[in-house]
């Protein structure tokens, strides 16, 4: 399905283990639900059900808890 507009979100990081990650939100013509896990520690940083969702990318990998 081709997006309809994409957009610069800046950065986020995950409250778990500091990841670092770009982020650019994509804006599809339907609805899309679905959930981003950080690749390093796992933990759920965003889920959503909408027409707008995010896409991240690894800038910084952070450290997993022990």
């Amino acid at each position: 399905m081709k997006t309809w507009t994409n957009q610069d979100a800046g950065k986020e990081t995950c409250p778990q283990c500091d990841s670092v990650y770009s982020v650019t939100i994509h804006r599809l013509p339907a609805r899309d639900k679905d959930s981003f896990n950080c690749v390093v520690c796992g933990y759920e940083m965003q889920s959503w059900n909408d027409t707008e969702f995010p896409s991240f990318k690894l800038v910084q990998r952070g450290q997993p808890p022990e």
